[in-house]
């Protein structure tokens, strides 16, 4: 693993992989924020915040290669132009989605906070579900 990107392809990869998310937005899974020119519905990926506690030695502890244990937060939204209904259809298919997946132990999702952001002082309105999930992931640096 190196670094936070990694996370966000890896989440992106996950969610394309998935079939009941793909049935809803195809291959729509953008990292960073949208943009309004996309095709929506669609699921954005961003990452909120990254935090890294203290590095640790490799096994052998020659001080060659170091780990440090990261806990970041990756926001995932869901958006539609059609109203709620389809975007928390799209909401509960990344949940299931991401709940099932264990992401080839390149990060481990922990707890989520879920918030409406709806825009509607914008043509065509979107409608928009953020789900932000508590990540932690290891940074290997090689020497």
């Amino acid at each position: 693993m190196t670094g936070i990107i990694d996370v966000k392809k890896k989440v992106r990869d996950v969610l394309l992989a998935d079939q009941n998310v793909s049935a809803i937005i195809g291959t729509r899974v953008f990292i960073g924020w949208v943009e309004r020119d996309y095709t929506f519905p669609c699921v954005t990926i961003v990452d909120v915040s990254d935090q890294a506690e203290v590095s640790g030695l490799n096994r052998g502890y020659d001080g060659v290669n170091r780990y440090q244990w990261h806990h970041a937060v990756i926001q995932v939204d869901c958006w539609s132009t059609k109203g709620a209904e389809e975007r928390n259809h799209l909401k509960r298919a990344v949940q299931k989605c991401l709940l099932r997946s264990d992401a080839e132990g390149v990060f481990h999702i922990q707890e989520l906070m879920v918030q409406s952001l709806n825009e509607f002082d914008v043509k065509p309105p979107l409608w928009r579900m953020s789900l932000r999930y508590n990540v932690m992931y290891v940074l290997e640096v090689l020497a």
